[in-house]
This record gives C-alpha cells, sequence and structure tokens, in this order.
C-alpha cells in the first residue's frame, strides 16, 4: 500500500469515526473501508496510543455509557493485556468515535496545532525546528461545550428528580430516528472524559445523553406515584461515568482558592447533577464543596483539570496523592534547569 493510498484511508477511518450518522464499530469500517479488520484494530490501537490523539478518542460500549471511560482506565493500568484483547477482537462492537478540535489563540495555547498536527510532529521525532515558533500547552478543557439548551433541560430532569415527577421528551437516536419517551428521570450523571451529560429512567435499561433530547423536556403532572427503584440505591452518588455496584460512597471535601466569578460558575455548573447530595458554599475568602461519592478515580481526574485553584481536604490520601504528583511535578521542572535546550 502506498503512502497516498494509505493517507486516504487513514482519512477516511477518521471521517467515519467523526460522523454522527455512521455507527463506527470495528466490523462496520472494515467492512466500509474494504480493509481486513485486523488493519482496524492495529489503527485504533495507534490512535490510543498516541499521547494527544487518545483525548480525542472515545471508545464507547452501545450498552452501556460507562465504558468509554473504563476502557481508557483498563488501558493505562494494563496495557499488555488490553491491547491484546483489543487486537484479537473484545472490543470490536464498541462505538469508536473521534473528537477533534482546533484550539484558537485565545485558549492558553502558545502553538496553534490541531490533535493531528501535533500528532504528526510527535511520529516525524521533536526537533528544535518543530518547535521554533512556541510551545506546546496542553489543555484539559478537549471536551464538548454544553449548549444553553441542554443546560436548560439539565435543570428540568434535577427539579424532577428532586420532586419525583415524571417527564416526556423526543429524542433522536444513533441513526437520526426521532423517539418519544417518558418516565421518572433518575441517575443524572456527566462524564468527565466528554462532558456529555447522560440520565436514565426508573427502572428502564437505557441511559440518554442530553444533547440528543430534540427539544424542551416536560414535565408530567398527575403521572402516578413513583416506582419502587430496583437498583442498587447506591448508584445515585456515583461521579462521572463511573459505577461499581459493590462500591461505598467516600466522602470528599475541597477548598476552591481561586474565587474568580468565571472560575466558580465553571465549577458550579461542573456538579449541577450533584444538587441534593452535596454542599457548596463560601467561608471566609474561598469556596468549600462537600459531597459523598463513588468514584475517586475519575473525581481526581477532575480535579487534577483546575491545578492549583483547587486543593482537596479528604479523602486524606487522595490528598496525599496530589501533594505527591506535584512534587515529582516540581522536580521535573528543576531537572530541565540543566538542559542544553
Amino acid at each position: 500500500m502506498n503512502n497516498k493510498k494509505t493517507l486516504d484511508l487513514i482519512s477516511d477511518i477518521i471521517a467515519l469515526m467523526n460522523s454522527e450518522d455512521f455507527d463506527a464499530t470495528i466490523p462496520s469500517i472494515a467492512e466500509t473501508c474494504n480493509i481486513p479488520i485486523e488493519f482496524v484494530r492495529k489503527f485504533i490501537l495507534q490512535l490510543i496510543n498516541n499521547t494527544i490523539l487518545s483525548t480525542c478518542v472515545i471508545g464507547e460500549d452501545p450498552n452501556s455509557y460507562e465504558s468509554d471511560n473504563s476502557f481508557f482506565d483498563d488501558y493505562l493500568d494494563n496495557k499488555d493485556e488490553v491491547i491484546t484483547s483489543l487486537l484479537l477482537g473484545k472490543y470490536d462492537y464498541y462505538l469508536w468515535s473521534i473528537n477533534l478540535k482546533v484550539l484558537s489563540l485565545d485558549e492558553e495555547q502558545l502553538l496553534g496545532l490541531t490533535a493531528i498536527e501535533y500528532g504528526a510532529i510527535q511520529a516525524l521525532g521533536e526537533t528544535d525546528a518543530s518547535f521554533r515558533h512556541g510551545a506546546i500547552y496542553e489543555r484539559k478543557d478537549n471536551i464538548t461545550k454544553v449548549e444553553k439548551s441542554v443546560r436548560k433541560n439539565q435543570d428540568i430532569i434535577q427539579s424532577s428528580i428532586i420532586n419525583h415527577t415524571a417527564i416526556s421528551f423526543s429524542y433522536k437516536n444513533r441513526k437520526g430516528i426521532i423517539e418519544h419517551y417518558s418516565g421518572f428521570p433518575i441517575n443524572l450523571a456527566t462524564s468527565i472524559a466528554d462532558n456529555w451529560i447522560y440520565f436514565e429512567l426508573a427502572n428502564g435499561n437505557n441511559t440518554y445523553r442530553l444533547d440528543r433530547v430534540t427539544d424542551t423536556i416536560r414535565t408530567i403532572k398527575n403521572a402516578g406515584p413513583f416506582p419502587v427503584i430496583q437498583e442498587n440505591p447506591n448508584r445515585k452518588y456515583m461521579w462521572g461515568s463511573y459505577y461499581n455496584e459493590n462500591a461505598i460512597p467516600e466522602h470528599v471535601k475541597i477548598v476552591i482558592s481561586d474565587t474568580g466569578t468565571n472560575l466558580v460558575h465553571k465549577i458550579q455548573n461542573d456538579i449541577r447533577h450533584r444538587e441534593g447530595l452535596c454542599t457548596f458554599y463560601k467561608k471566609g475568602d474561598v469556596f468549600i464543596y462537600e459531597d459523598d461519592i463513588i468514584g475517586i478515580s475519575e473525581f481526581q481526574r477532575w480535579i487534577r483539570g483546575y491545578g492549583s485553584s483547587i486543593q482537596v481536604i479528604e479523602p486524606a490520601y487522595l490528598r496525599a496523592n496530589i501533594k505527591e504528583a506535584a512534587k515529582k511535578t516540581l522536580n521535573y521542572y528543576q531537572l530541565s534547569e540543566t538542559w542544553n535546550i
């Protein structure tokens, strides 16, 4: 396969993964592009091995929205085993997508590269010429923007959960078909990886992505008594998209020392779905957030994105982990003072 055909093929695969109208499983990509399924598996592996592109790739189990994060958590924890499983076809029927973002000059990076460009430079090898015009600034916010209409529906669902009222809504599924649903909403959650907001209906088997709701959600009066929930009551404590039915909630307490209006407002939006479970209040010159959660690993990932603006108080072991990581980072910067370039 010559270079031109290879580049065309890569473009076709990325276009399929980036399409809302195509269910990009590994077999469907192989069939559409008329290539061996083994090639597609290796291509996915190259994407998730790339430092930058891995932040853009999502592998989602169509039967559970939690799996997109657990795939990458498993990969980071046990790379060899997950690589073997991927190449053997374990993840063939995951829905693979890629969310490419072009970073604008007002978003704190010094060199305006897309994820593809940065990945290409990495593949060629980093040189002084590669970064002649500046440096790379890695940003946390490589995530989907939450629209105002989604926030409005989120508030309606949150209120319905608290008040045990039913809702009705129209929903655009992956194939573009509009479906209509009604029921009592439960378990509103935000995915830390992509910022998509999800909710469920009581005793249902499906999870709904809030940005796929096509209009304003309506509340239903006199819908009958709230049903008896048949699932583990601890599920409401899940942080992000992580949930382990055998885990118990852990108490967390953080201090937000940067009290700028924009940052505080962003944190309040991030924890909007925790209403009724958490407390967020101002004490002296700082804000304090307390909650009981299941999913410390995703909570820590969220905290890390705010850098020095947030300090962990509880749990003690998480505070110690973050302090240790900060010391390592500082040591690396001190070591870099001796570099020649």
